[in-house]
């Protein structure tokens, strides 16, 4: 017997809820066979999907996902992102009271995640916000801080990229290198001397975007 119920043909990460939005809209071809390859993608791929909409001007589509996306998200982690977007949507148009509001209460949120809360210290540091950059720093480093300084010792900075985030702007607030910031000094140190030897000229990990 075969299941024809609109859930059905998504992936179990997909709440029927939100695959009922998703037939509403109006997806790219391909979209819920990809979904059905990588179902542990499913927050990103939706994510990216609606990010793409607003961008070609789809901009109804577009937060009609995002929203669906934060009322019915798969993860936790996949509403905090979709709300972040819509609110950095609501800035680009001209409603930056709302957005403001978005994110404050996220932030008041002791649910912050730490992907979502690396998000938002990106965009507070490319706004010129230090204070609430690093805040989101610390929330988005908090699986490395709640380790020894030593255990991470021969880490790349790419690997550790929330503790390279704190630590510049920890140095930019004149703090005292914790030992956190110094397994990141470390790191970068070695991040220079190879690519010296190589011969590589790359933007510095200290340098804010």
């Amino acid at each position: 017997m075969t299941d024809d119920t609109i859930g059905a043909s998504y992936p179990a990460t997909v709440p029927s809820a939100l695959a009922e939005v998703l037939e509403q809209l109006d997806l790219r071809q391909g979209l819920r066979r990809e979904l059905q390859r990588y179902p542990e993608e499913t927050g990103t791929i939706l994510v990216e999907t609606a990010e793409y909409l607003l961008h070609e001007g789809d901009r109804e589509q577009g937060l009609r996902l995002l929203v669906a996306l934060r009322d019915h998200p798969p993860t936790p982690e996949d509403a905090q992102y979709a709300l972040i977007e819509i609110a950095r949507d609501l800035r680009e148009h001209g409603d930056p009271a709302e957005s403001e509001r978005m994110v404050e209460d996220l932030m008041k949120s002791a649910d912050l995640r730490p992907g979502p809360a690396g998000l938002l210290a990106d965009l507070f540091e490319g706004d010129g916000d230090p204070v609430r950059a690093l805040h989101c720093y610390n929330i988005a480093a908090r699986e490395f801080l709640d380790r020894p300084g030593e255990s991470l010792a021969g880490a790349s900075v790419f690997d550790i990229g929330p503790l390279v985030g704190r630590a510049r702007l920890r140095g930019d607030a004149g703090l005292e290198p914790d030992v956190h910031d110094l397994v990141v000094m470390e790191a970068a140190g070695r991040f220079w001397r190879e690519r010296s030897e190589q011969g590589t000229d790359t933007p510095g990990v200290f340098h804010s975007r």
